[in-house]
C-alpha cells in the first residue's frame, strides 16, 4: 500500500500528469458554459415566449377544470429542477363556478413551481413532469344546503382510450407548506391538516398510478362528527405510504407501517372510493400502545369514557373505521384490545395481574346506526386480582351510552380476610372462613360511574371470623345472601358468641329498588331461632353505637355513606323464636317475640315467654333518647310462682325480705315506663307506672315485716306462717317510690289493711290497719259476706311503717294522716 502510494505521488509531479489534469479542468469549464449558455438560452426562450408558454399551461389547466384559474405572474427560476425547466405561478387562486355564492376558494397559493420537460417545450408542446405547491391553502367545502366548491374537474367524455389528448399527467408532486381543509356542514364533518411536507413520485400504469408518499403532516382535526370531536386531533403524522389508484375500482388504497402519529407507531392498511355520490372508506389501525395514548387519539366523546381508565402497559390495539364519507353522523367505528398481565386503573383502585379482552362498537346491533344509544363496550374472558381478591368475569358489556347500563356476570372465590383490604379493619376485622361469589349484575353508570348496582345470584361465606371494633365483639358466623329480581334472601347464618347462638333467614322484599330509591321504606323479615340467647349479651350487638361515627377509614364514598345512614332507617321485623333464653337473671323457655325495628326505634309488637311456672306476654317500644332508651311496656303475668318471679327480678332491691319469704302464684297486668342502657340494664329511679295484681293461694313464711308486726300486736299468735286468700290491688310506680293503693290481707292468723307510699330508698310511709280479733275462727267462714261483716270487730290497732337503719323497715303506733292520702291519690 506504502509503494502504491509513492508511485501515485511520483507520477503526480510529472509533467504528462498535469497536462491530463489540465485537459480534463478544460472539459469540465467547457461543460458548465454549454450549461451555462443552454439556460441562458432558455431563459431568452422564456421571454420570449412567456405569453405562450402561459397560454399553454392555462389551457393544460382549464383542459381539466370546469372553474376559474387566476394567475398573479409567471415568472422562470435558473437552474431549479435541471434538466428541466421551472415555471413560477405566483398568486395562483382556483374558483368553481359557484363560488360567487359560496365566497369559498378551491385554492389559494402564493407559489406553485411547474417543472417543464425541456424536449417538449422546444416542440412548443407543454409537458409537466412536477408540481410544488408552496403555501398553499387548499379548501374543499360543502355548506348545509349541499352547495359546495369542489365541483372544478371538467368531466370528460368517455372514449374507447385509455388516456385522452386532454390528459395532463405529472410525474412528481411536492408540497411545502401546505394547508389542506375538507370542511362538510350538511353532514358535520372537518377534515383539517397542516401539511409541513408531502413529496411523491408517480408511477402511471394502464389501470391508474402508485406511488410511495413520504409526508409530515400536523393533523388540526380529523372530525367525523364535528359535534363529537375530532380524532388524532394536534398531532404530528410523519411516515412513509404506499399509495395506488385504480380506475377499474375507482378508489385509492393506502399501506404503510409504522406511521407515526403523536409518539406512537401505527400499521395502517385503507381504501378510499371516489364514487361522487357514495364514497366509501375502509381503515383498519394497528398498534401496541399505552391506554391513554390510544385514547388521547380518539374523539373527546370516547376519550371521556376511557379516561376514567388506565392500563399502565403497552396493550396491543386494532381499529376499524368503516363508512360513506358523504354520510351524515359517524361512520362504523370498531376498537379491539388485548389486555394481559396488566394493572387496570380506576377511581375504585388498581386491580393487577388483569387479562381481558375489550371491544368498543358504535354498532352494536347492524341496521340501528352508528350512534351512542347503538355503541357498546364489551369485555370477555376478563381475570385480576383487586386488593388480593380474585376478579373473574366470563362477558360483560356497556350498553347505550346515552344511558349507559352495565351488564354481566362477576365471580370470585377468596379468604374473607381479604376484605380487610376493601372494607378497611377500623370498622371489622375478617379472619379465617371462605367467600364464594356468583352474581349477574345490572349497572347503571350516571356521568361515567358507577349508579345502582343490581344483582341476581349469591355470596355465600361460610366459617367467618369477626370482630366489631366498635363493640370489641368477635363472633363467628356463616353467610348465605340470594340476590334474585323480587327479593334479597338472606339464609343460613349463624352467629355464635360465647354460649349465644343464633340462626338468621329472612328476605327484603323489592330490595334493590328501594335499596337505592326508596331505602327507608324496606322492610326487613329476619327469623331468628336460637338454642340458646342472653338477650343483653345480644341486645349490646344490635345497639347502635355513637362511637362508629368515629370510625377513620371509610372506603365508601359520600353517596354510599348516606344511603347506608338511611337503610339504618330502614324497617326490620325480626321474629324471635327462642328455646331458651336469659335476660339478667330471668330465665324463660319457648320465646316466641316479634320485634320491629326502625330508625333505631325498637316496637315489641307480640312477646311471650314461659318463665316462673307461667307465662308472661307482652308489648313494649324503645325509643332511644341520647345513649339511653326510653322504655314503654304492657306486660301480663299469668300465674307465675312468686319467689322465682321475684329472685327473676333481683327482689325489685326489696332488702326487708327475701323471694323465698312469700309463696303462691302472681298474676299482673303492667303499664309501665322505665329508662334502659343500650346494654339491656335498667337505670335507677327511672320507672313510673302501674301495675294491677292477683295472687292466689298465698303464704308468708317467715315474713320479717310481719312478725315485726305480730311481736308488736300480736305476741301470742305464730306469724311465721300465714295462709291468707286471693289477693288483688294496684300499685303505682314513680322512682323510687310505690303508691300502694288500700288493699286487704286475710289470712288464718290475722288480717291488715295497707295504704301510703312504699321507698326502695327512703321516703317509705305506709297505713297499716290492724283488727286485734282473732281470724282463725272466722277464716273458717265460707260466706265472703258474712266473714267481711266480722272483720273489723272488736278493736282496731292503726300502725305506722317508715324508713329504720340499714334498709329495714321501722314499725310505730299511728295512723296515715289525710293529706298523706291526697299526696297518694295526686301520685
Amino acid at each position: 500500500m506504502k509503494e502504491f502510494i509513492e508511485k501515485g505521488k511520483e507520477l503526480s509531479r510529472t509533467a504528462k500528469f498535469r497536462k491530463i489534469l489540465k485537459r480534463i479542468g478544460f472539459v469540465v469549464v467547457g461543460f458548465l458554459g454549454l450549461i451555462l449558455i443552454f439556460f441562458i438560452g432558455l431563459r431568452i426562450y422564456f421571454t420570449q415566449n412567456k405569453e405562450t408558454i402561459m397560454t399553454e399551461i392555462n389551457q393544460k389547466i382549464n383542459d381539466n377544470i370546469a372553474g376559474h384559474v387566476s394567475i398573479g405572474d409567471v415568472g422562470y427560476k435558473f437552474l431549479i429542477g435541471f434538466p428541466n425547466f421551472t415555471v413560477v405561478l405566483n398568486k395562483v387562486e382556483l374558483r368553481d363556478s359557484l363560488y360567487a355564492i359560496h365566497k369559498r376558494s378551491a385554492l389559494k397559493a402564493e407559489e406553485i413551481e411547474v417543472r417543464l420537460n425541456v424536449l417538449s417545450l422546444l416542440h412548443k408542446k407543454i409537458d409537466i413532469e412536477k408540481v410544488v405547491l408552496i403555501d398553499t391553502k387548499i379548501d374543499l367545502f360543502k355548506d348545509k344546503n349541499g352547495l359546495s366548491n369542489t365541483n372544478v374537474r371538467k368531466s370528460k367524455p368517455k372514449t374507447d382510450k385509455s388516456n385522452s389528448d386532454t390528459d395532463t399527467q405529472i410525474d412528481e408532486v411536492d408540497f411545502k407548506n401546505v394547508v389542506f381543509i375538507s370542511q362538510n356542514l350538511q353532514r358535520n364533518k372537518l377534515f383539517h391538516f397542516e401539511v409541513n411536507s408531502l413529496k411523491c413520485k408517480i408511477n402511471y400504469k394502464d389501470d391508474g398510478w402508485e406511488t410511495d408518499l413520504f409526508l409530515n403532516v400536523f393533523a388540526k382535526s380529523m372530525a367525523f362528527n364535528t359535534k363529537k370531536g375530532s380524532f388524532i386531533k394536534d398531532k404530528k403524522v410523519k411516515g412513509k405510504l404506499v399509495v395506488q389508484f385504480s380506475k377499474t375500482k375507482n378508489k385509492i388504497d393506502v399501506l404503510t407501517e409504522k406511521l407515526g402519529i403523536g409518539d406512537d407507531d401505527f400499521n395502517i392498511k385503507a381504501s378510499f372510493g371516489l364514487d361522487k355520490d357514495h364514497p366509501m372508506m375502509d381503515i383498519n389501525i394497528k398498534t401496541h400502545i399505552l391506554w391513554l395514548n390510544a385514547a388521547r387519539l380518539l374523539d373527546p366523546h370516547i376519550f371521556k369514557i376511557l379516561n376514567h381508565f388506565d392500563i399502565t402497559k403497552p396493550l396491543d390495539a386494532q381499529c376499524s373505521i368503516k363508512g360513506d364519507m358523504n354520510a351524515e353522523g359517524d361512520p362504523e367505528i370498531i376498537v379491539d384490545a388485548q389486555i394481559k398481565d396488566n394493572v387496570l386503573v380506576s377511581s375504585e383502585g388498581e386491580t393487577k395481574d388483569c387479562s381481558f379482552e375489550a371491544r368498543y362498537t358504535n354498532n352494536f346491533k347492524n341496521g340501528l346506526g352508528y350512534n351512542d344509544i347503538n355503541s357498546a363496550i364489551i369485555i370477555k374472558k376478563f381475570t385480576g386480582n383487586y386488593r388480593g381478591i380474585p376478579v373473574e368475569i366470563p362477558n360483560a358489556a356497556i350498553n347505550n351510552l346515552e344511558k349507559p347500563v352495565a351488564t354481566g356476570d362477576f365471580h370470585s372465590k377468596f379468604d374473607v380476610v381479604k376484605l380487610g383490604n376493601i372494607f378497611g379493619e377500623d370498622l371489622l376485622k375478617f379472619n379465617g372462613g371462605k367467600a364464594n361469589v356468583d352474581l349477574k349484575f345490572n349497572v347503571n353508570i350516571v356521568d361515567l360511574r358507577i349508579s345502582k348496582p343490581r344483582f341476581t345470584g349469591k355470596v355465600n361465606i361460610e366459617k367467618a371470623n369477626m370482630l366489631l371494633r366498635s363493640k370489641n365483639i368477635t363472633f363467628q358466623t356463616n353467610v348465605l345472601l340470594d340476590f334474585t329480581q323480587e327479593a334479597l334472601f338472606i339464609r343460613n347464618i349463624k352467629y355464635q358468641r360465647d354460649k349465644n347462638i343464633v340462626f338468621l333467614d329472612g328476605k327484603i322484599d323489592n330490595f334493590l329498588n328501594l335499596y337505592y330509591d326508596d331505602p327507608e321504606n324496606m322492610v326487613a323479615v329476619l327469623n331468628i331461632n336460637s338454642p340458646f340467647m342472653d338477650v343483653k349479651k345480644f341486645m349490646s350487638v344490635l345497639a347502635h353505637s355513637q362511637k362508629t361515627n368515629e370510625v377513620k377509614k371509610v372506603a365508601s364514598t359520600a353517596d354510599t355513606k348516606k344511603r347506608i345512614a338511611l337503610v339504618e332507617k330502614c324497617q326490620v321485623v325480626l321474629n324471635l323464636n327462642l328455646e331458651k333464653m336469659v335476660y339478667s337473671n330471668l330465665t324463660a323457655k319457648n320465646a316466641k317475640i316479634i320485634v320491629m325495628a326502625k330508625n333505631r326505634r325498637f316496637f315489641i309488637k307480640q312477646g311471650a315467654i314461659e318463665s316462673c311456672g307461667g307465662k308472661i306476654t307482652f308489648a313494649s317500644q324503645l325509643i332511644p333518647n341520647g345513649n339511653l332508651f326510653d322504655v314503654k311496656t304492657n306486660v301480663d303475668i299469668a300465674t307465675v310462682n312468686i319467689p322465682q318471679f321475684l329472685t327473676s327480678f333481683k327482689n325489685f332491691g326489696i332488702t326487708s325480705f327475701q323471694p323465698k319469704d312469700i309463696k303462691g302464684n302472681l298474676s299482673a297486668t303492667v303499664d309501665m315506663s322505665v329508662k334502659m342502657t343500650q346494654n339491656g340494664d335498667l337505670v335507677d329511679d327511672s320507672a313510673k307506672g302501674n301495675l294491677y295484681y292477683d295472687i292466689k293461694n298465698g303464704e308468708l313464711n317467715d315474713f320479717k315485716p310481719i312478725i315485726k308486726i305480730g311481736k308488736f300486736a300480736f305476741p301470742n299468735r305464730d306469724v311465721k306462717h300465714i295462709v291468707f286468700n286471693d289477693l288483688s290491688g294496684r300499685l303505682n310506680m314513680s322512682g323510687s317510690l310505690v303508691n300502694v293503693d288500700y288493699f286487704k290481707v286475710s289470712s288464718n292468723v290475722l288480717n291488715f289493711d295497707v295504704e301510703g307510699i312504699y321507698s326502695f330508698k327512703k321516703g317509705t310511709k305506709l297505713g297499716l290497719t290492724v283488727p286485734l280479733r282473732n281470724p282463725e275462727d272466722d277464716y273458717k267462714i265460707k260466706d265472703l259476706k258474712e266473714r267481711e261483716a266480722k272483720r273489723y270487730k272488736g278493736i282496731v290497732l292503726h300502725l305506722l311503717v317508715v324508713d329504720g337503719k340499714n334498709g329495714e323497715m321501722k314499725i310505730k303506733m299511728g295512723k296515715l294522716q289525710k293529706e298523706n292520702k291526697k299526696e297518694k291519690s295526686k301520685t
